[in-house]
């Protein structure tokens, strides 16, 4: 670790240029430390013997403890009210460019943030969630929620705490805003209990300046819109043949078939590595060490072709994070939701396209040859299959159109759950409640329901919604891709991914927290907000064609 000035009186006499030398030193530091606590995290869902749990989870808790600490330094903090000082008497833009000027901006909010939160909570926090995640996976594995409840039950607890230390030093200006009017509307003094605006404050952390209030408003659009175009595709009582997608599809066959497209998107396969897990995902411990992970179903070769392209999307933003500033703050999007477009893209845009499959399905029969129902399958034939609209009550089994319904579920749930409108207890039978409200179905395990995902269990509440939000982004930067790059359907036919792969280098992963929100970036490249009406234009065109409705 390295060690530099150590008291804010060697400040005064340093250069802006010193000054952001050593701030950024120390946020290196910061950075290496998260990349091993990133790699932990990544062993502990994919490799770990089971014996190691307790251990594992003290491991994490003291490395989270100790990068509080780094976070929160007092030498840190002299650094940022030195650089803040200079800024009343002189131009910091003369001394640093916008890269640099984003990350005091971003290192100032991570500290202002951590400063209000003692260690003492973060390093126990740390470790249920590392309880938690392990407590989930023995939950799944019998379907039964109340083996997973008391963790979720602390969970919960962890994250009002640290929210009411942040809410109290100023952090979150709406969320403050949100409870204040709460109180007064209930009578409330400021030391009764009331936790209103505890979501808007965690949305803040994954999606920064986006109103939860903007959020309701577009998944009540949503619903209003999508319901209804579920029903009319329900209504058809028609489904396009996807036969020759099921049997039985060895799964080593199936991982050959999917290794081949991080590379040709192009994943450098020396700078990562792709394996199996309970739940998808992307480890971003290093754009030098990116660890995927998919998973795969022997009866449905879809399921891993799709997790294992989504995924890689997310490696790619990774990979393609600034080479300068790698190490520091405004490498990382500051908009989970910008993120996960770069998945939404690949996933969406690209796999459910015509000229996707026109390069793919060729490769697919290759693969195989002994499935023979698969031979005489068109390419107009699998872009039907993998477009069919089925409610599901698998989130990552979801097609595009009922997907939106699995987050919508999802966020009115953690929300009033956090807010403290319903119990831990209540959440199976409002899940099951919402999954028959929305999409039609009867949910008959907790398998099959609350207990799906791993968002809650390592401590991630308030993500959900940037799924969504994803989706919106994706439409709007696809959509911009399409008129600046030409001929990109027949690049795609081609199998020349890298085409669309470098414009979004250049275009959204280099940009990194450049922009201080999804919003400012998706203008700056679209000349639009993020605009839901687009997003449910292109639901509702391509499947009133696709099912003649």
């Amino acid at each position: 670790m390295t060690i530099l000035a150590n008291s804010a009186t060697d400040m005064s006499t340093k250069s802006i240029r010193a000054l952001y030398d050593e701030l950024i030193t120390r946020r290196k530091d910061i950075s290496h430390f998260k990349s091993i606590a990133s790699t932990l995290g990544w062993d502990q869902q994919v490799m770990m013997p089971k014996k190691a749990e307790d251990s594992r989870a003290n491991q994490i808790g003291l490395l989270n403890g100790t990068i509080h600490d780094m976070e929160t330094s007092p030498v840190l903090g002299a650094i940022l009210e030195e650089l803040e000082r200079r800024k009343l008497t002189e131009d910091l833009s003369v001394e640093l460019n916008p890269y640099e000027l984003a990350n005091i901006r971003l290192t100032r909010r991570y500290f202002k943030q951590g400063t209000l939160v003692p260690t003492e909570l973060v390093k126990a926090s740390s470790a249920a969630t590392a309880r938690s995640c392990n407590a989930w996976k023995e939950a799944r594995e019998c379907s039964d929620f109340s083996k997973f409840a008391p963790f979720l039950e602390e969970q919960i607890r962890h994250l009002r705490e640290t929210i009411t230390y942040q809410m109290k030093g100023g952090i979150c200006e709406e969320a403050v805003r949100i409870n204040m009017k709460a109180r007064t509307n209930l009578g409330l003094s400021k030391d009764d209990e009331c936790f209103k605006g505890y979501y808007q404050a965690l949305l803040d952390n994954f999606e920064s300046g986006f109103k939860d209030s903007r959020l309701e408003a577009i998944f009540s659009d949503l619903k209003q819109n999508l319901i209804p175009l579920i029903a009319k595709i329900k209504a058809k009582n028609f489904q396009h043949e996807n036969e020759f997608i099921k049997g039985d599809f060895d799964v080593e066959k199936q991982a050959e078939f999917s290794n081949k497209f991080p590379k040709q998107m192009g994943f450098d396969m020396d700078a990562g590595r792709l394996d199996v897990s309970t739940h998808p995902f992307c480890n971003n411990a290093h754009p030098t060490d990116i660890r995927l992970t998919t998973r795969y179903a022997l009866d449905n070769f879809q399921e891993g072709i799709t997790s294992t392209i989504h995924e890689t999307g997310h490696a790619l933003y990774e990979q393609g994070r600034s080479k300068e500033y790698v190490d520091t703050p405004v490498s990382l999007p500051l908009s989970v939701g910008i993120h996960e477009s770069q998945s939404l893209i690949w996933e969406r845009m690209v796999e459910l396209s015509k000229p996707f499959w026109t390069y793919s399905l060729p490769l697919l029969k290759e693969q195989f040859a002994d499935h023979k129902n698969l031979q005489d399958v068109t390419v107009d034939q699998m872009y039907l299959a993998f477009n069919r609209v089925e409610p599901t009550f698998i989130r990552l089994e979801a097609d595009e159109v009922t997907y939106p319904m699995h987050i919508i579920l999802r966020y009115e749930i953690e929300k009033a759950l956090v807010e403290g409108d319903i119990q831990v207890a209540d959440v199976p039978a409002l899940w099951n409640a919402k999954m028959k409200e929305y999409l039609g179905l009867d949910v008959t395990e907790d398998r099959l329901g609350c207990l799906q995902d791993i968002h809650w269990s390592i401590g991630i509440t308030g993500y959900f919604p940037t799924y969504t939000l994803g989706s919106i982004y994706a439409i709007q930067i696809y959509t911009q891709a399409q008129e600046q790059i030409p001929n990109l359907d027949e690049h795609i036919a081609k199998g020349e991914f890298h085409v669309l792969k470098e414009w979004l280098n250049k275009n959204v992963h280099e940009q990194g927290s450049l922009k201080e929100s999804g919003d400012d970036l998706v203008f700056d490249l679209t000349g639009k907000y993020l605009d839901s009406s687009l997003y449910v234009k292109y639901l509702t065109e391509k499947y009133t064609t696709i099912y003649d409705l």
